[in-house]
């Protein structure tokens, strides 16, 4: 029993005498007895590692084909199965950013809103049109203006029960009065719609544009709503100057093309504005309409 004793206490003897030549020793010693400890049970540590690698080896060499073939099947499932939701997913970020960007417009307080999928479009030679899913059951009304965001699209020919004919902005029936910008007086000039020549799609164009004005080089200014008329609001855009200025044929103006800033045959929804209140000639066409009622009966 003495003997025991003897040799556990000799062994905290050791201990305590090995702790404390360790922090009385350099911390040189330190570093070469880590290094000497690591470098010692490096060998052990590849021959572990290889040790699994050749046992991974062994354990598919010994897998039969057919079951290599089913789990490369599964997996290229697995793969196509991932690409669909990559792609659902993606579709519904592009619907989350075209309904922002259709939202991004608060329209003035004396018009309603109805907002329309697009049904049919037609990019004939000379009509520019598109047909809505909304009509006079909708309270859509012919003089609505069409707008996608903050951009003009066009504005309603016929309104049916169900559906509405919109003339596009390139249609050789569009008219608008509108502002460039960089024009500080802000002088009034005029979109209108043109048809393509041939196969070619319909365009758009400024005119009465002031000889005084330039653009600056290198930017395509915008074209912009006057809210002249009681049509259109204010401040919607139109599209952007395309090209140089032309002088027209009377010689007094500047005239050039006008490019729509989205694809107007791409958009799958649009926001018709409905005047809350009737216009001057709204008023004026239902004040004949009853004269000539009155009349027949």
């Amino acid at each position: 029993m003495d003997k025991n004793r003897q040799g556990a206490t000799a062994s905290y003897v050791l201990l305590v005498v090995c702790v404390v030549l360790w922090m009385v020793l350099p911390a040189a010693v330190h570093r070469f007895t880590q290094e000497a400890f690591a470098e010692f049970q490096a060998p052990a540590l590849h021959l572990a590692g290889k040790g699994r690698d050749l046992a991974r080896y062994w354990e598919l060499k010994s897998r039969d084909k057919e079951e290599i073939l089913a789990a490369s099947r599964d997996l290229a499932r697995a793969n196509a199965a991932l690409e669909l939701q990559l792609r659902r997913y993606d579709d519904v970020r592009k619907e989350n950013l075209r309904l922002r960007e259709m939202l991004r417009y608060n329209p003035p307080g004396d018009f309603l809103t109805v907002v329309a999928r697009v049904a049919v479009r037609d990019s004939t030679t000379w009509w520019q049109r598109i047909v809505i899913r909304k009509g006079s059951d909708d309270g859509v009304r012919a003089g609505c203006p069409v707008i996608f965001s903050d951009r003009v699209v066009g504005k309603v020919a016929v309104a049916h029960h169900t559906t509405s004919e919109v003339d596009l902005i390139t249609s050789p029936s569009f008219r608008c009065t509108a502002f460039l910008e960089g024009d500080e007086a802000n002088r009034i000039v005029l979109v209108t719609g043109s048809p393509g020549r041939g196969l070619a799609a319909g365009r758009a164009k400024v005119s009465a544009i002031p000889q005084d004005y330039f653009h600056p080089v290198g930017s395509a200014p915008k074209v912009v709503t006057t809210g002249l008329g009681g049509i259109y609001p204010a401040g919607l855009v139109l599209g952007n100057l395309d090209g140089a200025e032309r002088t027209s044929q009377d010689g007094n103006f500047k005239e050039a093309g006008l490019s729509p800033t989205r694809d107007l045959f791409s958009l799958q929804e649009v926001t018709v504005l409905v005047p809350k209140y009737p216009s001057a000639g709204e008023l004026l066409l239902e004040d004949q309409a009853r004269k000539r009622l009155d009349e027949l009966r």
